[in-house]
């Protein structure tokens, strides 16, 4: 399941986990290391066409302009843009915290280079054997936010923060809700459609409808434990273009 959220590069290894409220280092924001070559790439043009007029040689090597890049942001912070999602029903909350909590986690992360304490992915429509229960609250999940989704894979982590990514074998918008008792942070930081700006989306005990196509990290938390579900699809059947980081117009159709 590597291919979910990017397989890391050779170039350049993610530092250490952000911290409380604390987002990852600026370049890494930028320039994910998870990001393969070409999506690199086109993360450097499309900065670097952001900010063409202080661009003095667009022609420079690669490397020069993403330390032209990161110096302009760092003078001129990108525009935070706040969001949320919908939240659970106390009911479906109650259910997927108690099964989360009793979740037997895979002995080896099922996606590698992540900043997470657990990473699994389970496959929705096949037998997922030890996690029968886990999968029939999600399910509920899932049913209450949208039933016509196409979703055939879901994410769960625990203390998943930092790992600026994109998740390169999506091929549509996907659902994203974090729960459990950390107390500040934690938020879904998303790159905008414009790259000088950062959507920030609280998605505690809520559901957020967002694109994981655009680059995007988790600020880190503190004062407890931060469980994740995200449920994506990567079935051809279901590809729609990629439009909009975030969709402020969600809401649950179940």
């Amino acid at each position: 399941e590597d291919r979910h959220q990017g397989r890391p590069t050779q170039f350049r290894k993610g530092g250490p986990a952000p911290q409380p409220g604390q987002d990852p280092p600026l370049v890494e924001q930028l320039f994910p290391a998870s990001l393969p070559p070409e999506d690199l790439r086109q993360a450097l043009n499309r900065h670097s066409a952001a900010i063409a007029s202080v661009l003095a040689q667009p022609e420079q090597e690669p490397w020069v302009i993403a330390e032209i890049v990161e110096a302009f942001y760092r003078k001129h912070p990108r525009q935070e843009i706040p969001a949320a999602g919908v939240l659970l029903p106390p009911s479906l909350l109650r259910n997927l915290q108690e099964e989360l909590r009793r979740t037997r986690w895979p002995a080896a992360p099922h996606r590698a280079g992540m900043q997470a304490q657990h990473y699994l992915v389970l496959q929705r429509g096949w037998i997922n054997e030890g996690y029968e229960a886990l999968m029939c609250v999600i399910d509920d999940v899932l049913d209450w936010a949208d039933p016509a989704f196409g979703c055939n894979r879901v994410a769960v982590t625990k203390d998943f923060q930092g790992s600026p990514h994109i998740d390169s074998s999506d091929v549509t918008y996907q659902y994203a809700v974090s729960i459990g008792d950390f107390t500040s942070g934690g938020e879904l930081c998303i790159e905008g459609d414009r790259p000088d700006r950062v959507w920030v989306v609280d998605t505690h005990d809520r559901v957020a409808k967002i694109d994981g196509r655009w680059v995007h990290w988790v600020r880190g938390h503190s004062g407890g434990e931060r469980y994740s579900v995200i449920f994506f699809s990567t079935n051809p059947a279901c590809a729609t273009e990629r439009s909009r980081p975030v969709f402020q117009d969600f809401a649950p159709r179940g």
